[in-house]
């Protein structure tokens, strides 16, 4: 059975929200692991999200999301830097958590899509992914790349385009995050896309097409969990689902109406459907 998580910003209204008692709303909700978006790292009190863990008897991932002025694919150096320093801030968050991954968008800017220069921001991308490869590797963390839409990324929307980068940074501490709402957008048949990933998948999101918590919609569960069989993969299954019009979160994230009546019970609800439909590879 693998472990099921649940993406803490499920519960947040604002992304500076207070992530510490969320933890133990992800383990009444009945899963395993808590994933933290690790935003803003030096902001954060490590120590006592982990001692929180520990005493809740929770596993930890974790991912980010670079801006415009945090790019490691940018054409100015300061803020490739700044995108360097980020990683390296992220990576030492997570393996404070215990956190065997980084996931999200440790590429290039979430939503920012280039008019022009986009050979010249890939190279950027990859001599950079080299550079945070190494710090990686030294924390014990992977970095998992997300593969994105259309509508949310540029560099990366397929599983072959990420194959293609993996190819390019050539580190066994960079692999693949793949997330079912982006794989419904863009992939002609999902389980051929977590085949074609195979051994670089290092993290899944398990998502509804509708970005409702799985159950809710019309992603192929039973597809998807013999693909994950058949691959062997053994990493965390976490649920970023938003449901919350309210605040940054749900700004961001476009989501304009409620998408559950009641989030807390529509959490136990997805860690259930999980547990009995997916995680039993």
């Amino acid at each position: 059975m693998l472990p099921v998580g649940i993406h803490l910003s499920y519960w947040q209204v604002n992304w500076q929200d207070d992530l510490q008692p969320l933890i133990g709303k992800a383990k009444s909700a009945g899963f395993d692991v808590a994933e933290f978006p690790i935003l803003e790292p030096r902001k954060l009190n490590l120590k006592n999200l982990r001692r929180t863990l520990d005493h809740e008897g929770m596993l930890a991932s974790c991912g980010t999301g670079l801006d415009t002025k945090r790019d490691i694919s940018s054409p100015d150096l300061s803020i490739r830097q700044a995108g360097v320093s980020h990683l390296r801030a992220c990576i030492e968050s997570a393996a404070i958590l215990g956190s065997p991954v980084l996931g999200g968008v440790i590429y290039t800017a979430w939503g920012d899509i280039p008019p022009k220069d986009r050979k010249l921001r890939r190279a950027y991308a990859i001599e950079n992914l080299q550079i945070a490869a190494m710090i990686a590797e030294e924390y014990g963390v992977y970095l998992c790349l997300e593969v994105l839409n259309r509508f949310e990324g540029w560099l990366i929307n397929t599983v072959e385009e990420g194959l293609e980068l993996l190819a390019e940074v050539n580190s066994p501490f960079v692999k693949l995050h793949l997330d079912t709402f982006h794989l419904n957008i863009e992939e002609d048949d999902i389980a051929s896309s977590i085949r074609h990933a195979g051994e670089n998948l290092g993290h899944f999101h398990c998502v509804e097409n509708n970005r409702k918590v799985p159950g809710r919609g019309h992603i192929p569960w039973g597809q998807v969990r013999d693909a994950l069989r058949e691959i062997g993969y053994s990493g965390y299954l976490v649920t970023e689902a938003f449901v919350n019009p309210s605040g940054e979160v749900g700004n961001a994230l476009f989501i304009w109406r409620s998408l559950a009546d009641d989030p807390d019970l529509e959490a136990r609800s997805a860690a259930e459907f999980l547990k009995r439909e997916v995680a039993n590879v």
